[in-house]
């Protein structure tokens, strides 16, 4: 097994998402949950799974949370039990902390209370729906941050033939090029130089503030 350690307390329809994810990789992973059904729908791939309240300090350190390289707080209908949580995870040494969030005001206090990120499934859900209908799925949107995000698209037509010192991609539209495919799902060529000509049919991936993703949807129409 990995050595890396990854606690996930509540396993609703978020935390056993994120479970199931993990257990595809290899890593010790510990679960609490205060519904026994729960906890052994996923006890195969469990280092250990603990039926409790997540807001139960000993709990936490009885089930070896102060163990874990990071901790998922999946549970947001309660704020309260979610301060709880990062509050004892935090104190029992946890280095990373990501909790769930339903509301900007839960996501300000969880934040102040040492959370190390802090998440809205439905706000980034509601996001990536947006891109995709201002993109017109022509555009792959990776968010790597609050702040910058990876895109990925064909070449438009416009671009075919120029060079990027012509086409003055950062000054322009804010893009930071990190590489080319030949195609669609080509491996992805970093080596390439300012007088390049960009080829028809070819994808460009590269990095972007998230304030100027919209000036992107003109290329997509």
């Amino acid at each position: 097994m990995s050595d890396r350690t990854i606690g996930i307390l509540g396993l609703g329809i978020f935390g056993s998402s994120v479970l199931a994810a993990l257990a595809k990789h290899d890593m010790n992973i510990i679960a609490i949950d205060d519904h026994e059904e729960r906890i052994n729908q996923f006890e195969p791939v469990l280092a250990r799974g603990v039926v409790g309240d997540i807001t139960d300090e000993e709990l936490l350190l009885s089930a070896g949370i102060d163990t874990c390289d990071t901790v998922v707080v999946a549970t947001g209908e309660n704020l309260e039990s979610s301060v709880l949580a990062v509050m004892h995870c935090k104190s029992l040494g946890v280095p990373t902390v990501i909790a769930k969030v339903k509301s900007h005001t839960a996501k300000k206090v969880l934040e102040k209370i040492g959370a190390d990120a802090v998440i809205s499934p439905e706000f980034e859900m509601g996001r990536s729906l947006a891109q995709t209908i201002l993109f017109h799925n022509s555009v792959d949107v990776f968010q790597l941050d609050k702040n910058v995000s990876i895109v990925e698209m064909k070449i438009p037509q416009s671009w075919v033939g120029k060079s990027l010192s012509q086409l003055d991609l950062r000054g322009r539209y804010n893009l930071n090029v990190l590489g080319f495919r030949s195609y669609e799902n080509a491996p992805l060529d970093v080596q390439f130089g300012p007088n390049d000509l960009l080829q028809a049919d070819a994808y460009i991936m590269a990095v972007i503030n998230n304030q100027h993703l919209d000036t992107l949807a003109e290329l997509s129409e």
